[in-house]
Formats: C-alpha cells, structure tokens, sequence
C-alpha cells in the first residue's frame, strides 16, 4: 500500500484526481488535505499506521507555523496563516477568533519548528527497514533554514525570567537552542528525501512550471510524480 500525506501540494484539489501525481505514482490513500499542518499529518499519519500496513508512505512536510486544535464537534481547526476553518466544513467556516487565540497564546516559532524536526525523525526511525519512506517539502526549502534563519527562530524559544536578567545567560540559552535545531537537522537521513536532499522542495517546480490558484499545474504535477517515482522505485 502506497500512502501520502500533507497540505495543497499532496492533495491537489485544484486538479482532476487522475491528473494528481499522487494518482499517477499509484497511492492506495492519500490522506492530505488543503492548509494542513505537519502536526494534523504527522498525527494522521501515526494514526494510520496503526491500523493498516503500509509498504510506501510519501510525507509532504509544509511551513511550520500552521498547525491544528481540536474542535468540540470532532472535526479540528485547521489554522494556516490568518485563517483556522473546520477540516470538515470548509473554508466559510473561518473564526478570526480561533486564530487570534492561536497567535497570541498558544504560537511559538521555535517549538513549531523543533516539533516539526522531531516528527521527521520521529517518522524516520518509525520507517526504519519496515516502511519506504520518501520525504519533500511543499511550502519551503533549504534557503528558509540558513543558520541566520535558525538563530533567529532559536531567539524566540523559551527563557527562564532568571536568565533574562543575565545577558550572558540569556545568549547561552538561545546558542543552546541553535544548537539543538542544528543537531536535529543533522538527524536527518538524505536518503529517505527526494533527489537524497534534505528539504528538497517542490519551490522550484512552482517557478518552472505553469500554476493554478498558486499550485503547480498538471505539466508541473506529471514531472513531480516522475521524480516521486523514481525515488520510489531506488528505495523498494
């Protein structure tokens, strides 16, 4: 059973269904829905590989400022830039609320990103010799997670208010949370990345190739499944 996840990029609501490239390489289920966050598909996903077995699972990692809350209907917020819309209801459902609640109280850039590193080594070392695992990113690439970039998301982590009042301290538990972004992405197996990048991205193939409400078109889709493929077929 081949099965893919993600945002947009995965789904492809824009496209007919025989036109995805997830279609194309053949997945079984695709479990990927527009605005998605890495934490509803990494929570999907462990969801689903508990109950079904699985031979090739395709992870479609996007920004990680979006994520999810669960609703008390049993369907869940999705919260992707100023909108949080129910995952079941669509996107009329929009609550400015929710998403001020989410920026204001609960959003921290560094966990955002530290979750998301762990979940990709979290899913790597679950795949591990049992499942294919093939990764990309859809809403970024390596030029967002410069050392520059990482330094700056690490000055946002959290800082005991003992060491706020000591510049020294403080600087040191900012360098020891660079550090740790740093030692996590270095967990990282290029192998299980398409093209054996780590964060190898579907940016350039938004560049190149004809889009359709700002995903890529059915040409740009046909040469990523072609690249999906072939990742497919090195690692079965």
């Amino acid at each position: 059973m081949i099965v893919v996840n993600g945002d947009s990029f995965v789904h492809e609501y824009h496209l007919p269904v025989e036109s995805r490239w997830s279609t194309i390489v053949g997945a079984d289920v695709n479990l990927a829905t527009g605005a998605g966050s890495n934490d509803r598909m990494f929570s999907t996903t462990i969801e689903f590989l508990s109950n079904n077995k699985v031979k090739t699972l395709v992870m479609g990692w996007t920004r990680w400022e979006r994520s999810f809350l669960n609703k008390s209907n049993g369907s869940r917020y999705k919260i992707c830039g100023d909108r949080a819309t129910d995952e079941m209801l669509g996107d009329a459902t929009n609550d400015p609320k929710v998403v001020r609640f989410y920026y204001e109280k609960i959003f921290n850039e560094f966990t955002q990103l530290k979750n998301m590193l762990v979940q990709m080594i979290h899913m790597q070392e679950y795949c591990h010799e049992k499942i294919n695992l093939v990764n990309f990113a859809t809403t970024f690439d390596r030029k967002d997670l410069t050392d520059k970039d990482l330094q700056k998301i690490a000055s946002t982590s959290f800082i005991s208010p003992a060491n706020l009042v000591t510049p020294y301290l403080e600087k040191k538990a900012i360098d020891d949370n660079y550090k740790l972004l740093k030692e996590y992405i270095s967990r990282l197996n290029p192998d299980t990345w398409v093209d054996k990048q780590v964060f190898s991205s579907m940016i350039p193939l938004r560049e190149g190739f004809p889009q359709i409400d700002d995903h890529i078109g059915i040409e740009g889709t046909q040469h990523w499944a072609k690249l999906i493929q072939k990742h497919i077929d090195i690692i079965q």
